[in-house]
């Protein structure tokens, strides 16, 4: 019976080449070394390149935790936002200035002007372009004066925001078409301000008939 044949334990050696090659214990391998250098340790084979670890997939049970969470979540955030809305609306009426009191002395200054033909208190209550439309020509206060007053009128709603104001105003009136028909009715009247020179003045008007 032939005798074992010796098995060349694993590791670097010269392959005649002038290098060292890595024997895995029953051949030779791609690895090599420079023969000047040291050979590596013996006993540790060339190790593949690590691969990326992936992260592990969500279980059922962790979707279902998200799921539940989001079922209780979602209606805060919609009330949240309801809220977040309902405050915006409030600061916007405030900065608004709800408050039409300063817009209601203005018109009430401009009515006892055309009542009285106050020319200087007009001039203080109203633009020029407000005034342009009083007259058929270029305003003057002569002009002005010869004309028939405007029915003042009660204000009924007003707002102002920044420099900008609404004022709807409800003007009555009442006379004779002729010697059997009286002509009554009332006109609801939207004027618009702006601020000028630190005050509010008449600066448009628009009126339509509701009765």
């Amino acid at each position: 019976m032939d005798a074992p044949r010796p098995i060349t334990p694993p590791g670097w050696y010269d392959d005649g080449h002038g290098q060292l090659r890595w024997w895995d214990g029953s051949q030779w391998t791609q690895h090599t070394a420079p023969l000047a250098q040291q050979a590596p340790p013996q006993q540790q084979a060339p190790q593949p390149a690590a691969q990326p670890a992936q992260a592990p997939r969500p279980t059922g049970d962790l979707v279902a935790v998200k799921r539940s969470k989001l079922a209780w979540i979602l209606p805060l955030v919609l009330l949240a936002a309801a809220l977040i809305g309902s405050l915006s609306a409030v600061a916007v009426w405030s900065a608004a200035g709800g408050d039409a009191e300063p817009l209601e002395r203005t018109y009430a200054a401009y009515a006892r002007a055309e009542v009285t033909k106050d020319c200087a208190t007009l001039q203080a209550t109203t633009t020029a372009s407000f005034r342009d439309d009083l007259t058929d020509g270029p305003f003057t206060c002569a002009e002005w004066a010869s004309q028939r007053p405007a029915v003042p009128g009660s204000a009924k709603w007003g707002a102002r925001l920044g420099p900008i104001g609404v004022l709807l105003v409800e003007q009555r009136y009442s006379g004779f078409l002729d010697d059997e028909e009286s002509m009554n009715g009332s006109t609801l009247t939207t004027y618009t301000f702006i601020r000028e020179d630190g005050r509010w003045k008449l600066d448009d008007g628009d009126g339509d008939d509701i009765d």
